[in-house]
């Protein structure tokens, strides 16, 4: 896999373009389409992502959190099968460009001669409406605009939206059927509180560190944790305000603390994956530790029945 970050025009590539956050069963689709028109034009087949949401740009007060890290979305992708990633910096000199100017420059500084439209994509300041505008346009400044058909692989819509949506709702489920992958967080274990390890549930503190990246409906979640030794492990998972046995509720920065089952060792500046599989109840406001200890005992039991 060929990250891109400058003009290379060192081969002919057929492209399509867009965020691919999650890299979802949807982008997949398309990157299959785009595989398989590269084989036939003898093309390298491409994608133009960003290296930011083009909506922190366009509209900040609705930028989205993010599926996926720029590091894994990558990673991703060249698992689809992606030979080269043109990453550009979405700024307001690209913003402005006309649909016109943006092929122009994918042809010039990228040897782009192929594009292929995803089904409903759209960009240039402009807004072209139709293919038909599109494939003019490219005609043009030396590009070949092809559309990609419509992915119908799925019972119900598939976008990064949609995906989101599911996660803020507390529908992991339905998140991983559209991912194709159940949705992760990747952090550093840090030192916590330390209060459910005195009643004997022990938790891995998750630091996600990206301030990017979407966290899930506050609440408890059947999990694994992926460890450092590449393990896939059971676990419990709390998403929220450490609303335990506090006077007050809903306070202070969000937390997400992992109790990991028959688990022992030392993960303190480790990173791992918590990889979120079935929400099991919203958070809670404890009057005392014991009824904290009798809640997340049933929590446990309901969490290994959502994993077996």
């Amino acid at each position: 896999m060929k990250i891109i970050t400058k003009s290379d025009t060192s081969r002919r590539r057929i492209a399509a373009v867009g965020m691919y956050d999650g890299v979802h069963t949807g982008h997949k689709f398309l990157i299959d389409y785009l595989r398989l028109e590269a084989d036939s034009r003898k093309l390298t087949p491409a994608v133009i992502t960003f290296s930011r949401h083009p909506l922190s740009v366009v509209r900040p007060l609705e930028t989205p959190g993010l599926l996926t890290s720029l590091e894994d979305r990558l990673l991703r992708l060249g698992n689809a099968g992606v030979e080269d990633i043109v990453i550009l910096t979405f700024n307001d000199r690209l913003r402005y460009k006309s649909a016109r100017e943006f092929l122009n420059m994918l042809h010039k500084s990228f040897g782009i001669d192929t594009l292929v439209l995803g089904f409903n994509n759209r960009f240039g300041h402009d807004r072209p409406k139709t293919l038909e505008e599109y494939r003019a346009i490219g005609k043009e400044v030396g590009v070949e605009v092809i559309p990609a058909p419509e992915y119908r692989g799925a019972a119900s819509p598939v976008s990064s939206s949609v995906i989101r949506h599911h996660l803020l709702t507390g529908n992991p489920e339905k998140a991983a059927e559209a991912l194709g992958y159940p949705y992760g967080l990747r952090g550093i274990v840090t030192s916590g509180q330390k209060l459910g390890r005195t009643i004997g549930f022990p938790t891995a503190n998750l630091n996600v560190g990206d301030k990017n990246i979407l966290i899930p409906k506050p609440g408890v979640y059947a999990a694994y944790v992926i460890t450092p030794d590449g393990k896939r492990r059971q676990a419990m998972v709390n998403i929220g305000f450490r609303p335990t046995v506090s006077e007050t509720e809903g306070q202070g920065e969000i937390s997400i603390e992992a109790h990991i089952f028959d688990y022992t060792g030392y993960l303190y500046d480790e990173e791992v994956t918590v990889e979120l599989i079935s929400f099991l109840r919203p958070e809670k406001h404890f009057s005392s530790t014991e009824k904290l200890r009798e809640q997340l005992e049933r929590d446990t039991q309901s969490a290994k029945k959502a994993l077996s």
